[in-house]
């Protein structure tokens, strides 16, 4: 202290100058140390314990954000097994249509072909009594040897195999040939030519069939 205060002070020491240096060397004046080399060692402590619990803090992340990623994936395998089962519900979606029903009130006519006296008659008395609500004769210019069943158009034709079915005709033809809804060509009597024979009765046929 004596020497800094040589070096510094411009005039020559005195007296009081020679008691302050000897009183800088009491024990009961010398000057206390700082604060952080008193606690020099605590505060390495602590530094040391802030940074051992931020790496095990990372440590501990890293570790969570693995399990994550292992977690979604059976979420993922989840979440598609349900497209796995779409097939199946696929195949339980086609259904069968209902077949399409004859239509009883369709218009019908009945022509003598076999030669029969009254047998246009007979067919339309069994036609409605079998159902057929519309059911007119006429008479045919030549005689055919095979009963038939015409139809004009194709919504008819439901209709038309149900009546050839009923009087042993085969197979409904689509024509235009008659002007009828649909035209039943009889060449027997009821009851006698339902396997597709001709009838045997002998006769011209009037007007009435």
């Amino acid at each position: 202290m004596g020497a800094v205060a040589d070096s510094q002070y411009p005039y020559p020491p005195d007296r009081f100058d020679e008691e302050a240096d000897a009183a800088a060397f009491h024990g009961a004046h010398r000057a206390e140390e700082p604060f952080w080399r008193q606690n020099l060692i605590y505060i390495i402590i602590i530094a040391a314990a802030v940074v051992t619990l931020v790496v095990l803090l990372f440590l501990i992340g890293g570790m969570g954000g693995g399990g994550d990623d292992r977690a979604d994936d059976p979420t993922t395998a989840t979440e598609t097994e349900p497209a796995a089962e779409e097939p199946g519900a696929t195949e339980e979606e086609p259904t069968e249509e209902p077949a399409a029903e004859p239509d009883y009130s369709t218009p019908i006519l009945v022509v003598n072909a076999g030669g029969i006296n009254g047998m246009a008659g007979a067919w339309e008395e069994h036609l409605t009594e079998a159902g057929w609500e519309d059911v007119g004769v006429s008479t045919a210019d030549n005689r055919q040897q095979e009963p038939v069943v015409f139809y004009r158009s194709e919504e008819d034709a439901v209709s038309a195999q149900a009546l050839a079915d009923q009087v042993g005709a085969g197979e409904a033809r689509q024509s235009d040939e008659y002007d009828a809804t649909v035209t039943f060509v009889a060449v027997s009597m009821p009851g006698e030519g339902e396997d597709g024979g001709a009838g045997d009765g002998e006769g011209e046929s009037d007007g009435e069939g």
